[in-house]
């Protein structure tokens, strides 16, 4: 798909995991007014542990396997927020495709059934689009929503193929099955088949699609586990020819499996990514061999190769490597594709995890001033919060109801990272940032073990 532009304008979570309210708006969320994309779109999430700043990665999490037609996991029932019956989340996103505008909402609602396993109750997606002559913005109305009703499916917007009694059951079996197999009905292949054709929902539908299998990419603590561990590095690959994640086997070897047609593109992003990685950290490229060549039984041909890290022209091992250099190898390629392509969105958890803390503050300056994408993170390196402008920061509160909150009454010259400290001890903010903890309970604690 050509010319399209998908940017997340604001998250809304509701009982996952331990927040019950949630609310984030992102740089852009007064493209209403501006029209215009601003760039240095990131957003860092600080907060206490256990105060629901992963919960927003976790979010994304559900968005990606929802736009890309896998099953939510059934382990999202023990999600729930205790109490709860079901989560609710809410994206909002500016779309823009060839000469048309759109602010698109897209609501879900995923619960439980009777026997215990997870199910999508109920999706939204509402729109409003740019009216070029006037000058202004139409309503937001409701473009489609499940469960599908007979009245739903017979309005003539949405369907091109609709005859009888039995398409409205094929319809209705569809999304049974949807909903069996704990995926969307509404970016179902199946229901798209009765869409009309060059219509505002189709090219919604299309562009999210797009946005979920091409341009969003989450870095959960699974991939930071699999580093850690020296089991798996999944190196991230984005350019015009390739994307997805070449999982480097670092326990055994450094081989990587590709296919011999997408081949060239990998090396091409190697390539890229060697030409940030040695202003990052001087004297370290990466190098890909080909080893040899396997044909598949289907007759296609793969290509076996090795990559390994140089340094001072020698070759060394990437299980050898520290932590920190095995993760911005990792997610290099895509923080390459978020600066320079408007609609990439990289969500990661624990950026800080490993990384020299001067060196993550000076590559976050940069992004917060010059990336076209987006850039999502969690973190609790507060150097960053000297780095960045407060506008890219928001916190997380010890209220469940009202768990995400921007500092307000930040002079210019505030220092965000003193503010932050200040504020663990002295409350001033309209939430509480810390639940309160005494080192001398802490040191008593210790005592009572060591002398039980």
């Amino acid at each position: 798909m050509k010319n399209i532009i998908v940017r997340l304008l604001e998250i809304g979570i509701i009982n996952l995991k331990n927040v019950k309210n949630g609310k984030i708006n992102f740089l852009n969320s007064n493209i209403k007014e501006t029209l215009t994309l601003q760039i240095g779109d990131i957003l860092g999430v600080y907060g206490q542990n256990g105060s629901g700043k992963t919960t927003v990665i976790e979010a994304l999490s559900i968005l990606k396997s929802i736009l890309v037609g896998m099953p939510l996991d059934d382990d999202l029932k023990n999600l729930i927020t205790y109490g709860e019956k079901n989560i609710k989340l809410l994206f909002k996103f500016y779309i823009e495709i060839e000469d048309k505008k759109y602010i698109v909402e897209y609501k879900i609602v995923i619960g439980k059934t009777e026997n215990s396993t997870i199910e999508i109750l109920n999706e939204i997606i509402k729109y409003s689009i740019y009216i070029e002559e006037d000058k202004r913005w139409k309503n937001t109305q409701t473009l489609i929503e499940t469960p599908f009703s007979e009245d739903i499916i017979k309005l003539k917007k949405y369907n091109k193929n609709f005859s009888n009694e039995i398409d409205l059951l094929k319809i209705l079996v569809i999304q049974g099955i949807s909903k069996k197999m704990r995926v969307s009905s509404i970016f179902s292949e199946e229901i798209k088949a009765f869409l009309k054709d060059n219509t505002d929902l189709i090219y919604i539908i299309e562009a999210l699609e797009y946005y979920g299998n091409l341009n969003l990419f989450i870095v959960s603590n699974k991939e930071i586990g699999m580093i850690t561990l020296n089991l798996l590095l999944p190196l991230k690959i984005k350019n015009l020819n390739s994307c997805g994640d070449l999982p480097i086997q670092i326990d055994k070897n450094e081989s990587i499996i590709v296919n011999q047609l997408i081949y060239p593109s990998v090396e091409n992003a190697i390539n890229e990514i060697n030409i940030v990685l040695k202003r990052i950290i001087p004297d370290l490229q990466l190098k890909i061999e080909e080893q040899r060549k396997e044909t598949l039984p289907d007759g296609n041909t793969n290509i076996i190769a090795d990559l390994r890290s140089i340094r001072e022209g020698k070759p060394i091992s990437l299980r050898y490597e520290s932590e920190g250099i095995k993760r911005i190898i990792s997610i290099l390629g895509v923080l390459i594709a978020g600066y320079n392509q408007p609609s990439v969105c990289l969500a990661i958890d624990e950026l800080d995890s490993g990384i020299f803390e001067y060196l993550l503050g000076e590559i976050l300056e940069v992004l917060s001033s010059e990336i076209k994408g987006q850039l999502i993170f969690t973190s609790h390196n507060l150097r960053i919060l000297e780095k960045i402008d407060k506008k890219n920061i928001v916190f997380s509160t010890t209220n469940p109801e009202n768990r995400y909150i921007r500092f307000k009454y930040i002079k210019p010259n505030n220092n965000l990272r003193d503010m932050y400290l200040r504020e663990l001890i002295i409350q001033e903010q309209a939430e509480q940032l810390y639940k309160e903890t005494k080192q001398s309970d802490i040191k008593r604690a210790f005592y009572r073990v060591c002398s039980s």
